[in-house]
């Protein structure tokens, strides 16, 4: 109880100074001390204890690693980090839509850069080695203002793969200008060759350190052919759909709906758990080998349930942290294994992918297997 008291009160503030505190909370072990359940899955060399993560943005400077995995998260993502610090775009740059149960952000990389964040990671591995059993993922991306994009990514490899169950590309955020044409053929296979030069002459002892590539949902099917096309041929390890979006098409009620940003949250749900399935059946139609991670309005135990119907390995949240407090993943882990109990399942990646149709998905989250019609 007290921990709804503790979300309600936060979400009265400021959404950004709401982060600061709840970064603080963590920091100072004001957070609660939940009971390790999880569901775990094996995806190529990569053991998670819980499929449940947290997505990018949230600790972007990686000051809370050794603190999330209480609330029962089996892995995080840290970033996005950029080569130099960067205080992003003019605040105010978060907008919170509280009807909607959504976020609108302009945020811009801000974080302060890549020598503070590999400091935290140093000191965060020298207790829990890369392959403990919290997974960390390193989100890279380039800095607004710099004369060769190409070349961050090449400098965020080389010094942070050291500290890395996986790297994760940024090519998609909509707050960096024009940093969405990296998802192009040319330029994408250009990224990923700048990565993996970075990874190879860094002192990483996995120079076959997964890298996954985070895309946007506004894109058509012919651009996500060509995304999937490029990471097979390039042997990237998986896809994250996604990230947020520019696209106000959803029926929106809160006040602040057409600020400029990225939204994310429960309107979210729909548009990327479309692009997850339409992936998902290009992999399956090509025999490509991709691993999927979704990422956008996961809030409950059924939305989760549907991303891993529609393809993914893994599901990662953010925006539900604020409306659902802490307790959210822990609530998603002991609703799914319900689901999994009422559908019979013993391995959740027996159904990972087995849905085609995100409608259909959600009938079976609802209504089980045994009431589902091929």
């Amino acid at each position: 109880m007290i921990w709804k008291f503790i979300t309600f009160f936060v979400r009265k503030l400021d959404p950004e100074i709401a982060h600061k505190i709840t970064i603080k909370f963590l920091k100072f072990g004001l957070h609660p001390r939940l009971n390790k359940i999880g569901i775990p899955i094996n995806i190529g060399n990569l053991i998670f204890k819980n499929f449940i993560g947290i997505a990018a943005g949230f600790d972007k400077n990686a000051e809370v690693i050794n603190k999330v995995h209480f609330l029962n998260f089996g892995f995080t993502e840290v970033g996005t980090i950029t080569p130099l610090p960067q205080y992003g775009n003019q605040k105010p740059r978060v907008f919170r839509l509280e009807k909607d149960k959504a976020i609108i952000n302009r945020n811009g990389f801000n974080n302060l850069g890549m020598l503070q964040a590999r400091k935290k990671l140093e000191d965060y591995r020298k207790k829990f080695p890369v392959g403990s059993n919290f997974l960390v993922g390193v989100n890279i991306g380039p800095n607004k203002d710099s004369e060769d994009r190409f070349n961050d990514y090449k400098v965020l490899a080389k010094n942070l793969s050291k500290f890395a169950d996986y790297i994760s590309i940024n090519v998609s955020s909509p707050n960096t200008p024009n940093l969405r044409d990296f998802q192009k053929k040319d330029n994408l296979e250009k990224v990923i060759k700048f990565v993996k030069e970075g990874i190879a002459v860094s002192k990483t002892l996995n120079k076959k350190l997964p890298i996954f590539l985070k895309i946007a949902p506004d894109i058509n099917k012919q651009t996500l052919n060509s995304i999937i096309e490029t990471a097979c041929s390039q042997k990237i390890f998986g896809l994250i759909i996604s990230n947020t979006t520019l696209d106000r098409d959803c029926y929106l009620k809160s006040k602040k709906s057409n600020e400029i940003g990225g939204l994310s949250g429960k309107p979210l749900f729909k548009k990327s758990t479309d692009i997850l399935s339409q992936a998902n059946k290009i992999i399956k139609n090509n025999n490509y080998k991709l691993f999927l991670i979704a990422a956008g309005g996961v809030s409950d135990s059924k939305t989760a349930y549907v991303k891993i119907l529609c393809g993914a390995h893994l599901v990662q949240l953010y925006s539900s942290l604020t409306f659902e407090g802490p307790l959210v993943a822990n609530q998603i882990i002991s609703g799914i294994s319900k689901l999994m109990k009422r559908d019979n399942i013993k391995n959740i990646f027996d159904v990972v992918g087995v849905i085609d149709n995100p409608k259909e998905a959600m009938k079976v989250a609802i209504n089980g297997f045994k009431n589902h019609k091929n």
